[in-house]
């Protein structure tokens, strides 16, 4: 069994798989010209800013911002997009590859 604290790793360990292989620098450009960005590919149509202007920018960063192996701003930007009444919903490759799973290989050996 999996413990509490290594559980709550899952959903971001595999979702930062399937979104960017761990490429906390990865950039994905989208046909509307928005853009998916970081680990854990945030999209520019409403949540950073690019240089497309009168975007919403909900998690109130540059979508640059996302692209720093320092994790800090793409954790709270992601954790604002959990509480979006979409949730985890609002990741495509969530829903696919994630959502449902058993993901306890994901944390195999965490002992945290």
């Amino acid at each position: 069994a999996v413990s509490a604290l290594c559980g709550r790793h899952l959903i971001r360990v595999c979702l930062a798989y399937f979104a960017s292989g761990f490429n906390t620098a990865a950039v994905d450009h989208e046909a509307d010209g928005s853009t998916n960005n970081g680990i854990f590919q945030i999209n520019s149509r409403k949540w950073c800013k690019n240089l497309k202007p009168n975007v919403p920018n909900m998690c109130q960063m540059y979508c640059s911002d996302l692209l720093n192996p320092n994790l800090k701003d793409t954790v709270i930007c992601a954790m604002k997009i959990i509480q979006d009444p979409q949730g985890l919903g609002t990741w495509e490759v969530w829903r696919h590859h994630c959502q449902g799973k058993d993901l306890s290989d994901w944390v195999d050996g965490c002992e945290l």
